[in-house]
């Protein structure tokens, strides 16, 4: 007679997230995500506990006041399903919700994005397996570029655009934006202002600028989305920067291309950086 080594337990009921405010979270997850209330029942000092979940989930999520020594915006680890991963990441955003720009992407895993609640716990949205593996090829022809713009003597002596010229850049930009494949673009103060550092084995050695060369010098970038360096090509011939001006285009490593020497857990490692990044560059934007 075999011993039962098990329980019997079935399932995943309900997981707790801490709010701050449970009406504002409540609103949060029906209003934006189009979760229903499965329950709502009041106890004590006019406090409600409530539990929400996707339609047709069985598993529910309990809006609670955090408890002793606990506080909101945490990662919840909670990771919701979606039929189209694509669609919901804009989606989202044009609701105003708190979702990072990029969807992340691991080889050998579903495409997901992370987002957050209005007391920033950190929650994820996972491609569906079977959607996934159905866009698999698509997805990995997508590719990332530094589009690199060349210094010279104007920009090195700090010469800043007319306002034309500015315009006309805007408008590229937004060009780009609106197709969906503009990811950064910033200008670089002359290198005047700034510093190298060579580093040899027992040593980093710092020289100040500025530098000789304007040509071999950098004078602001652009991170853009291509389905190809020819693609890449076509769109940047079309920025405005006239005279004789140069610009670079050079292909992003993306983690699949790094094998097995990127491990799993340096993914989860690098998936919380990212989520760092977009706090830190949200908190700077304000």
């Amino acid at each position: 007679m075999s011993e039962h080594t098990g329980t019997r337990i079935a399932e995943v009921r309900t997981v707790s997230v801490p709010v701050s405010d449970v009406d504002r979270a409540r609103d949060f997850y029906t209003t934006k995500l189009g979760f229903e209330v499965r329950l709502d029942v009041p106890y004590g000092d006019g406090r409600h506990w409530i539990e929400v979940a996707a339609p047709g989930a069985t598993t529910s999520i309990a809006l609670a006041p955090p408890g002793p020594g606990q506080a909101p915006g945490v990662d919840t680890g909670i990771r919701f399903v979606t039929a189209d991963v694509e669609v919901d990441h804009a989606d989202l955003r044009a609701r105003g919700v708190d979702v990072d720009a990029d969807i992340l992407r691991w080889p050998g895993s579903p495409p997901m994005f992370q987002m957050r609640d209005p007391d920033g716990n950190l929650l994820r949205v996972v491609q569906h397996m079977e959607e996934a593996e159905t866009g698999r090829q698509g997805l990995a022809a997508i590719k990332r570029f530094v589009v690199l713009v060349k210094s010279d003597a104007d920009t090195e002596a700090g010469a800043t655009p007319e306002e034309r010229s500015l315009a006309e850049m805007v408008a590229f930009n937004d060009e780009l934006a609106n197709a969906g494949l503009l990811l950064a673009a910033e200008g670089l103060h002359a290198s005047s202002d700034g510093a190298r550092i060579r580093f040899a084995p027992d040593a980093a050695m710092v020289s100040r600028g500025p530098f000789p060369e304007p040509d071999q010098l950098i004078a602001g970038y652009w991170m853009i989305k291509a389905d190809s360096l020819e693609q890449a090509i076509d769109r940047m011939k079309r920025a405005p920067m006239g005279g004789e001006a140069e610009i670079e285009i050079r292909q992003v490593f993306d983690a699949e291309e790094f094998g097995e020497a990127f491990t799993p857990e340096l993914r989860e490692q690098e998936e919380r950086q990212r989520a760092r990044m977009e706090a830190n560059a949200k908190r700077h934007a304000t």
